[in-house]
């Protein structure tokens, strides 16, 4: 990872595995701040046990994407935010990860996209990944 990609908050996206934050991270489940870290693993297959965590299921049910950035992006908000300033990943009751703070999203084949505000894919099903198409209602994906 190059010294450009360790400065702030980092949202890597490897081949097909999950999406691995780096920063100051907080992550929200149902109106509940379920980690603040600097280091997390967050599913983007739509398998894990543990959601919004990773928990492996990503090899099990052969989950393959080749982490790069297929459409979509994160967009500026508002202010610009301090460059320490945490991100807040909001799990949407049944949808995408909601960012909401500064990110850098890095996919494996060297593209980025950096912004304050944009939807992640959770289920698996996007057809923008690592970003989110709308396609969590079409496939019934359940998570808090």
């Amino acid at each position: 990872m190059s010294d450009e990609r360790r400065a702030g908050n980092v949202a890597e996206v490897p081949d097909s595995g999950p999406l691995c934050l780096t920063g100051r991270i907080r992550v929200e489940v149902a109106g509940e701040i379920v980690a603040d870290t600097d280091d997390v693993a967050l599913c983007r297959c739509g398998h894990s046990a543990n959601k919004p965590f990773c928990d492996g299921s990503h090899r099990r049910v052969g989950f393959d994407d080749p982490g790069a950035i297929q459409g979509g992006r994160l967009v500026p908000g508002g202010e610009e935010p301090a460059p320490d300033e945490p991100v807040l990943i909001v799990c949407a009751a049944n949808g995408p990860l909601l960012v909401r703070g500064p990110l850098t999203v890095a996919a494996s084949d060297g593209g980025t996209s950096q912004g304050t505000k944009g939807a992640l894919c959770r289920c698996g099903s996007s057809s923008t990944k690592p970003f989110c198409d709308g396609s969590h209602r079409e496939t019934g994906f359940e998570a808090g």
